[in-house]
């Protein structure tokens, strides 16, 4: 069973998230930086990376973000190390309205991408589906230097392609980490309460009407949940610190609200 962190203040995600994280690491032992020769090192650290975070079995999980009534949604993953150092970043997205859809990972060397995966269901220009697999390679700079893709028409059959030469297509993984970092966009303001049959829901997002908003059932009250809907008004758009629970029924996944407090 994998171990999730929650809340998202973890070591890790500070080190990684800074621009600056090369000037500090000879303050922090438990970054490791690799000077990759070729792009066959690169692969070879990527499965290194792989078997190094399946072995730790500990993720740090965002909020599933939603935005707008056309299915467009986030939700991040960070796959971390024994010491809670965060490796591997997977973003989990749909652009909505049978638009493309599917997965992102980063692998990180000292905080930034030097390999990008891009898993994409993509509808092109005359409503053909196609999917597409999609690596590219950084240098330590941050600078793309090869991208290679396979397509297929269906997912089953991308295996038994082989890459080929494409153009440079680099990708940004700073929504990525807003997101898992409840930042921006993805900010956890108070923003009313949803009751759907037996349920209510605490709804979280930006003061943005075109942010990303997050629901979170809740199964109990606690001071925070009442003192918020003893005065939803005076408390809207107020900055909220949550924690949250992921839970799955019957094949149902959905999150379910742990505990939070006002931020001042």
């Amino acid at each position: 069973m994998k171990k999730y962190i929650f809340p998202l203040l973890l070591i890790g995600l500070a080190s990684c998230g800074s621009d600056n994280s090369s000037e500090n690491k000879t303050e922090d032992k438990k970054v490791i930086v690799k000077h990759f020769k070729n792009e066959a090192e690169m692969d070879a650290h990527v499965l290194e990376l792989k078997k190094i975070t399946e072995s730790a079995d500990l993720l740090a999980n965002s909020l599933h973000y939603e935005k707008g009534e056309e299915g467009v949604m986030i939700e991040v993953i960070g796959h971390l190390d024994s010491a809670t150092v965060l490796q591997i970043l997977e973003e989990q997205f749909s652009d909505g309205n049978g638009k493309s859809n599917g997965k992102r990972f980063y692998y990180l060397n000292n905080g930034k991408p030097f390999v990008t995966q891009e898993l994409i269901d993509y509808v092109d220009g005359t409503n053909e589906a196609v999917f597409i697999d999609r690596i590219s390679y950084y240098d330590e700079k941050g600078k793309i230097i090869k991208t290679k893709e396979r397509r297929a028409s269906f997912e089953d059959d991308i295996n038994n392609m082989s890459y080929k030469a494409a153009p440079l297509q680099p990708i940004s993984m700073n929504r990525a980490m807003a997101a898992l970092k409840s930042e921006k966009e993805f900010a956890t303001t108070f923003q009313g309460f949803v009751h759907q049959d037996i349920f209510s829901y605490l709804i979280v997002g930006p003061n943005d009407p075109n942010g990303f908003t997050s629901a979170l059932r809740l199964d109990y009250k606690d001071e925070l949940i009442n003192t918020l809907s003893g005065n939803e008004d005076m408390y809207m758009g107020s900055m909220l610190q949550v924690k949250f629970e992921i839970h799955t029924d019957r094949g149902f996944r959905f999150q379910v609200y742990a505990g939070g407090k006002l931020v001042d």
